[in-house]
């Protein structure tokens, strides 16, 4: 089998973390794909890849993210992009600052295509969301999350430390032994 992937997404920070995490080459195919409004990961995700398998793409992956407060009724939730074009970090920040749990959930759906049948590989990461940003690296929220069970934010692990604990890389770590016991 081919062993290279399409990754279909506007965000090259996305692609890079997938192609890290999955451990083997993609190819970027840089579109922006339409987000339905939805409060559940796994519905865009599905819907993404619906017009992306439309398009005439085979063997792709596609991915939807979700960030939020427990408190809130996990909002943001999968408008958490909105919420940053709009107010940035400090938006985010502004909206911890104003609650007294802080707790988050951070989602990642992952979904994969293989020509025939279509995939949803979900990953979790419980945390706290941070008034102040801390972290040198700036990719969405990194500088705002806390995983449970840390100290660190995001943004001031190694790329190693992210991937293993992150809800991307709980998402990718299952679509990588999934397309290794196909392979």
């Amino acid at each position: 089998m081919n062993d290279r992937l399409i990754f279909v997404s506007s965000n090259p920070n996305k692609a890079e973390e997938a192609e890290r995490i999955l451990k083997r080459p993609l190819l970027r195919v840089s579109i922006s794909l339409p987000e339905i409004q939805a409060s559940n990961v796994q519905e865009i995700t599905r819907h993404k890849l619906d017009v992306a398998k439309a398009r005439g793409y085979e063997r792709l992956i596609v991915e939807d993210v979700s960030l939020g407060f427990l408190e809130l009724g996990n909002f943001p939730g999968p408008f958490i992009r909105w919420l940053l074009e709009a107010a940035g970090g400090k938006g985010l920040g502004a909206i911890a600052y104003a609650l007294r749990d802080r707790t988050a959930l951070a989602q990642c759906c992952a979904g994969y295509w293989n020509g025939q049948e279509a995939k949803l590989f979900l990953g979790e990461c419980r945390g706290e969301i941070l008034v102040e940003p801390r972290g040198k690296e700036a990719f969405g929220w990194d500088p705002w999350f806390v995983p449970e069970g840390t100290s660190a934010s995001f943004a001031e692990m190694s790329v190693e430390e992210k991937d293993r604990l992150s809800h991307r890389g709980r998402a990718y770590g299952k679509l990588r032994e999934y397309l290794n016991g196909k392979e």
